[in-house]
């Protein structure tokens, strides 16, 4: 069963040992600095994502309601987790969460490039397309709600 939990100081360390694949650290930014960058931003929603009582990956969104913009900004699936499907359902549930946001109508996201191994193959079969935006070197994506 995956689901989400706040980050407290009972689970943290579990969260920071976490990492990606060696060629996927120049796609996501630590969960340490993640998580930093979270308690200091009123815009932030951050959880941990679990299989069972197993720390698995973690979530960050950007929620800003004034300007209605709705945004995963950092998605992670530890390395020991990938490929079995937790990374999906776990994106899945997100935007099943954001999706009851007030006057969404699109999910933003980027990626950084990659010609092997890039994240923009795992975001396109749950539905996101390109934009053709870059935000300083990573390219934008949306999930349109309705």
């Amino acid at each position: 069963m995956i689901h989400f939990e706040e980050i407290t100081r009972d689970n943290l360390d579990s969260f920071l040992r976490l990492e990606v694949h060696e060629n996927q650290k120049d796609q996501v930014a630590s969960n340490a600095a993640s998580i930093a960058q979270g308690n200091y931003s009123d815009k932030a929603w951050f959880r941990g994502i679990y299989f069972n009582e197993t720390p698995v990956g973690f979530v960050m969104l950007s929620l800003d309601y004034v300007k209605k913009e709705y945004w995963v900004s950092r998605y992670m699936v530890g390395k020991d987790f990938q490929g079995k499907g937790y990374g999906k359902i776990a994106l899945l549930k997100i935007i099943d969460f954001m999706k009851t946001l007030p006057d969404i109508t699109e999910i933003l996201l980027t990626y950084v490039p990659k010609e092997k191994n890039g994240a923009d193959g795992f975001y396109k079969k749950i539905g996101f397309i390109d934009t053709g935006e870059d935000r300083k070197g990573e390219i934008v994506m949306k999930y349109l709600i309705g």
